[in-house]
């Protein structure tokens, strides 16, 4: 039996929005972003948020979002941004309301990834394309020991059906049980 809530955690440019919308289309369960939500309510984008708000004003309204969509009945996949978990007590408040899966990259992936989208990504917005996979190594080194308190660890640069479908199935061999 799988649990209620499914949590995608990991680093920017991991695939969680794509990957949780697969595996919640996999699961036939509703999906949520947490930065499509906070974006939504908001009125803006989430780098107009980080700005008009700061660094600690955008992290407190990521809370509320996430504590909203936990507080919601039902069944979901919740992707959320890739800072979400290392704040406050997020990854706690995850860990406590569903199950948590870690899509995992190496840095060399996640740079390939994030190399044409630093402008969309507000942490990374003014690096250099130069000096952006050492900012990425120093910063996901940081994370990660967040990252990893997660139930589930998956190599995301690969998440093919099969991976997809072995995924669901440790999802409902844990049956929603916290660590």
């Amino acid at each position: 039996m799988a649990p209620d809530r499914i949590f995608i955690v990991g680093y920017m440019g991991s695939g969680k929005t794509s990957g949780g919308q697969r595996l919640a289309g996999a699961m036939k369960w509703p999906f949520a972003d947490t930065d499509a939500v906070l974006a939504r309510t908001a009125g803006q984008s989430i780098s107009a948020l980080f700005e008009s708000k700061g660094a600690s004003g955008f992290r407190a309204a990521e809370q509320e979002v996430l504590k909203t969509l936990c507080a919601r009945p039902g069944q979901s996949v919740v992707a959320t941004g890739g800072g979400t978990p290392c704040h406050e007590d997020n990854m706690d408040i995850m860990l406590a309301s569903g199950t948590v899966v870690y899509f995992k990259l190496s840095v060399e992936a996640l740079v390939r990834r994030l190399s044409a989208k630093r402008k969309e990504r507000p942490l990374i917005a003014d690096i250099p394309e130069d000096e952006l996979e050492a900012f990425v190594r120093r910063h996901l080194a940081q994370r990660e020991r967040v990252y990893e308190r997660a139930n589930i660890t998956v190599d995301a640069d690969a998440l093919d059906g099969q991976r997809l479908a072995s995924l669901i199935g440790m999802i409902e061999r844990l049956g929603g049980v916290s660590p």
